[in-house]
């Protein structure tokens, strides 16, 4: 069954016409990986399924904020909570929120003293790490990942995969990326966006 459907989408920067009438049937719990260069508009594609950009001819059936978890290139974490806090965010303030985040960040390779950090104190990869995390614990039908792994070192780049694959028994998940390996790895159905 659809739980995502993009219809007749044309979007134009100026007199760039990134989509002409694309269309696709998302179907719940499989995973989607979106391929193609640099400025083809992968990252315009997630935006419009998130409500994120609105200007655009046609319809998108099942998106929206509501209905999306969103792992962003930038990390967009807010600066004076600590990497626990920042990964707990979108969850309700339940009595395990705190646990499950801990427990979500502890997957990912942090430590206890580590989740207690500002994202100023963080590396890179840490931040993506939290970005990752809270995305994952939002309760929403659909995941959107913008290049998710790009700052992770192999081993934890797997780990994240192996997330990604267990989030899509319960999720649709659609995930840009540069890395081809990736869709193999996930078994993912790949959408190859071309000029055009």
């Amino acid at each position: 069954m659809a739980n995502l459907i993009l219809n007749g989408i044309t979007k134009s920067f100026g007199e760039n016409t990134i989509f002409r009438d694309f269309s696709y049937i998302f179907e719940e719990n499989e995973i989607y990986v979106i391929l193609g260069p640099s400025g083809i508009g992968k990252t315009t594609l997630l935006r419009i399924i998130a409500g994120l950009d609105s200007d655009f001819f046609g319809k998108v059936v099942g998106g929206g904020c509501e209905n999306v978890s969103y792992v962003f290139q930038e990390y967009r974490l807010f600066p004076n909570r600590s990497a626990l806090d920042n990964a707990a965010v979108s969850l309700t303030n339940g009595p395990d929120s705190c646990d499950r985040a801990k427990e979500m960040l502890l997957n990912l390779g942090f430590t206890e003293s580590e989740m207690q950090l500002l994202p100023s104190e963080l590396s890179g990869g840490m931040k993506q790490r939290v970005s990752i995390a809270r995305a994952l614990l939002k309760d929403a039908p659909i995941l959107l990942l913008d290049e998710a792994t790009k700052e992770l070192d192999g081993e934890l780049a797997s780990k994240v995969l192996d997330l990604i694959k267990q989030e899509s028994l319960r999720k649709t998940v659609i995930m840009v990326t540069h890395k081809p390996e990736e869709s193999t790895v996930l078994k993912a159905t790949e959408i190859v966006l071309t000029k055009g």
